[in-house]
């Protein structure tokens, strides 16, 4: 009876495992994309008023988005906020596996364009593809919603684009795309089908959302220092709302 029990119950251990999400294996087909450098032209650096108290910083050092409770997020310091990935996104064992054939790591900002509740960064993304300059026209849009402020960065002709957020302290994973769980030092893929808005948080109270919604997406805690967002697109999108404090 004892050994029949044991079986069943690693009948049903070996079951739930395959029934689990992907997301819960960590470490598995991210490849580690570094920054390169950050040029902002003097006529794009200051802060841009979004409105409701959330504004975006541009300086030589990088992006910052606050709202009127403190700081958001930034992005990596000294470093360029993007890397546009060139390769495909491949499976193995049921999980995305990324094959990095090269990425443009640098980061030219040109010129600002602000609206109402808009701010746009125009320059390009380039680098050295077999040996030979190669560049790619880049706009990171930062637009005010209902939710917070929706960061959309576009780099034409990239096969994925990575955002370099500077580390983040206490970041937890929010189901249904992570899990609910400390995310410190590993790497892990969004559960496919989960939204755009919720993905983590961090002790910064900000809540932050990884898109498209359709495409593979994934975060790498391993580099020392910084978060990178990885999207399987020529756009990454990142939402980025404060969380309500309680009482």
């Amino acid at each position: 009876m004892v050994a029949l029990v044991v079986s069943v119950a690693a009948a049903a251990a070996l079951g739930l495992w395959g029934w689990l999400p992907v997301v819960l294996r960590t470490d598995i087909g991210l490849v580690p994309v570094a920054p390169g450098l950050l040029t902002v032209d003097e006529s794009a650096r200051g802060v841009a008023t979004l409105g409701r108290g959330y504004t975006v910083a541009a300086y030589q050092s990088g992006f910052r988005v606050s709202a009127a409770s403190g700081t958001l997020a930034d992005t990596i310091t000294r470093g360029s906020p993007v890397s546009a990935v060139l390769g495909e996104l491949g499976e193995r064992d049921g999980h995305p596996v990324e094959d990095v054939e090269a990425s443009l790591d640098h980061v030219r900002i040109d010129e600002l364009r602000v609206e109402p509740g808009r701010a746009a960064y125009i320059g390009e993304v380039y680098g050295e593809v077999d040996g030979e300059p190669r560049s790619m026209p880049l706009r990171l849009v930062f637009l005010l919603t209902t939710a917070g402020v929706h960061v959309t960065a576009h780099a034409q002709g990239a096969d994925a684009v990575v955002v370099h957020l500077d580390a983040l302290p206490a970041t937890a994973g929010l189901p249904p795309a992570l899990p609910d769980r400390t995310l410190r030092k590993k790497g892990w893929w969004l559960v496919p089908g989960s939204g755009e808005q919720r993905a983590f948080t961090s002790a910064r109270r900000a809540v932050v959302g990884i898109g498209p919604a359709t495409r593979a997406r994934g975060v790498d805690l391993r580099p020392d220092g910084r978060l990178d967002v990885h999207a399987w697109s020529n756009r990454a999108t990142l939402t980025l709302s404060g969380v309500p404090r309680r009482g």
